[in-house]
């Protein structure tokens, strides 16, 4: 790439552009010349679809339900919160095409918001049946990630300017506040430490909070420190899960907390805490709501077809237009009041990095932003936060995987590095939380020695707890000579391996009485292995009576279970190992075990590369090391 910028803001806005084509081209790939039928195989779409039920939602949108009766094992691509198109395939009129985002999904039943303008000429009747719903791309983030960095570039305001500088030169970004220094009870040395140091910090404060330290705890803690002396802090993360945890969490400690954002992407649980349903449920909402059926009917008159268009037709459509306006804007002004007063009312204000723009919270600004999961977040979406504070606090693990960036020369431009990991080591108030409350020792001891220099402790209750009659802990059962070679799914792009199953299969079967009562993730990188793996478990009668959740390894981080097992995947001559050559992807995958971790690979392919040629040596010095042959003569083989 040709004049590379010479700023770092620069580069990021050139970066944010490369991404956006990236995504761009990827979905282009996907849809280009396809069928419906065809579309359904790829999991892009959904086909047919039939509408259960509709309603009204804050900021004048209307949630479509509805659920589809074929293809219901098919794999898809379909996300809450991700843009789609609702297409109807039979109508009177033809074909509709009406832009839409997905607001809930689960199973077989999905969830679709429209603006209300967009049903002006449609009638909700028409979208009732043979009906798809097919990914598109979005490219709204990428365009406030773009406003949010020109804005950071042009800003003439001290404190930014300052936390500009900071950023862009790698600044220590020193000094100090008035604070106090904090031995709350709830928490431990370490904690207290953080909370005392990130609430002095002026500019930017830092905790590092490697897995199961009760960093969520900590964050907790701090909101309620704060606001004896702010009025309202603004809480942001970058997927609407991390925002779910903590306002959830924050709202358990009896904070009033809102959660403000696209409700397409909130939580069920976390329903009571939105926006939409606070307004919902308030005494004002359903005058709100019969004005704008008032408004919509209005508006069908007005378009009502006429065999004889006159004087007193026109003079009608002309009457009906105008009430139809001035009822919706009535609604607006109704909307906007209730909505002013529910954000008034609430001490903090959670939502996500892109979100943070809202119109609902535009007005707002804050002393003090709190970033969670910022490991997961990219560069610019923090900034469009920061843009709404004095000062911001970072809280996540630099070491864990950083989100993912299609764009190679997106990368080159820096978009890959978070603010976390450009600034840990660097500023003055970074701190550590050292405890860890969910690992056994020993599943600690390699991540902590090879990714945290040692620094990490476990707490007594849980250092050496275990499965019942369990004397090993972490297990590393090696798949070498066995002739399980992994298989690539051209269909998928992606790669499993039968043979890791048969072990697994074996090795849980044996283990199962020890297993029943506790959760179990079996977990893996590659995605044809986990869709592998369901299909092989789902139909498997000897773990039907198991907890088991299975997913990436991308997929869990940040969840917890009691057993972890893992599937590595890759055995090949080549000794190729892809994008597991990224350590944080094996620290990632190795932390989410409380009591039992069982790791299942090919050791002659993955020991050519140097990390796994450690974690080889750490399991045979520590009795961890088992052959894959053991199992395989149960079979006789």
């Amino acid at each position: 790439m040709n004049d590379i910028p010479d700023t770092r803001i620069q580069r990021l806005i050139l970066a944010i552009e490369q991404e956006r084509k990236a995504e761009e081209a990827h979905y282009e790939t996907l849809t280009a010349n396809k069928t419906v039928a065809e579309k359904v195989d790829a999991g892009i779409a959904w086909y047919p679809l039939f509408l259960t039920k509709n309603n009204y939602t804050v900021g004048g949108y209307i949630e479509l339900s509805y659920e589809r009766t074929k293809h219901l094992e098919t794999p898809h691509k379909l996300r809450s919160g991700k843009g789609c198109i609702i297409q109807v395939y039979e109508s009177a009129d033809g074909p509709i095409r009406i832009r839409a985002r997905i607001s809930f999904l689960r199973k077989n039943k999905i969830c679709v918001i429209i603006s209300e303008a967009q049903l002006a000429k449609v009638d909700i009747s028409d979208l009732g049946h043979k009906v798809a719903i097919e990914l598109v791309n979005d490219d709204r983030p990428y365009k406030i990630m773009t406003q949010a960095m020109n804005n950071v570039q042009k800003s003439t305001e001290p404190q930014l300017m300052d936390l500009r500088k900071g950023v862009e030169q790698k600044l220590k970004l020193s000094g100090g506040i008035t604070g106090e220094s904090y031995e709350l009870p709830m928490l431990n040395e370490s904690q207290n430490k953080a909370l005392t140091g990130v609430s002095a910090a002026p500019y930017m404060g830092i905790i590092h909070g490697p897995p199961g330290t009760g960093k969520t705890t900590t964050l907790v803690a701090l909101v309620k420190q704060l606001l004896k002396k702010e009025k309202k802090i603004l809480v942001c993360a970058p997927s609407n899960n991390a925002v779910d945890l903590l306002a959830s969490s924050i709202d358990d400690a009896g904070i009033p907390v809102v959660r403000v954002g696209n409700i397409t992407r909130i939580a069920d649980g976390l329903k009571h805490l939105t926006l939409a349903e606070k307004a919902r449920t308030d005494g004002e909402w359903q005058h709100i709501k019969k004005v704008r059926i008032e408004a919509s009917n209005a508006r069908k008159l007005a378009e009502k077809f006429k065999r004889n268009f006159g004087a007193k037709e026109r003079s009608d459509r002309k009457h009906y237009y105008k009430e139809a306006r001035e009822l919706r804007q009535w609604a607006d002004d109704l909307e906007e009041k209730l909505v002013l007063r529910i954000i008034q009312e609430s001490k903090v204000i959670c939502t996500t990095l892109i979100s943070a723009s809202n119109y609902e919270i535009s007005h707002l600004k804050f002393h003090t932003l709190i970033i969670d999961e910022a490991s997961q977040a990219l560069e610019p979406e923090c900034w469009n936060a920061m843009l709404k504070a004095q000062r911001v606090i970072l809280a996540g693990d630099h070491l864990q995987l950083a989100p993912t960036v299609k764009s190679s020369e997106a990368v080159k431009l820096g978009l890959s590095e978070t603010l976390l990991t450009r600034m840990t080591g660097v500023i003055e108030h970074s701190f550590l939380l050292r405890t860890q409350y969910r690992m056994n020792e020993e599943i600690l001891a390699f991540p902590n020695a090879r990714f945290y220099g040692g620094k990490l402790e476990s707490d007594d209750n849980i250092a050496k707890r275990t499965l019942p009659d369990d004397t090993n802990p972490l297990v590393f059962i090696d798949t070498s000579g066995c002739g399980f070679e992994e298989s690539f799914n051209p269909k998928t792009a992606s790669r499993y391996n039968e043979g890791e199953y048969f072990i697994m299969r074996e090795h849980i079967i044996q283990q199962k009485d020890k297993y029943l009562g506790h959760r179990i993730g079996i977990i893996s990188p590659y995605s044809e292995q986990v869709r592998f793996l369901k299909d092989q478990i789902e139909n498997e009668q000897a773990m039907a009576d198991l907890d088991i959740a299975i997913g990436s390894i991308d997929g869990f981080q940040g969840q917890e279970r009691d057993i972890i097992y893992i599937s590595l995947v890759r055995s090949n001559a080549q000794s190729e190992i892809g994008f597991l050559a990224d350590p944080r992807r094996l620290n990632v995958a190795m932390t989410r075990a409380k009591m039992k971790l069982v790791i299942i690979g090919d050791l002659s392919t993955l020991a050519k590369a140097e990390l796994f040629d450690a974690l080889a040596d750490h399991v045979q010095d520590n009795d961890s090391y088992e052959s894959a042959w053991a199992y395989m003569d149960l079979e006789g083989t």
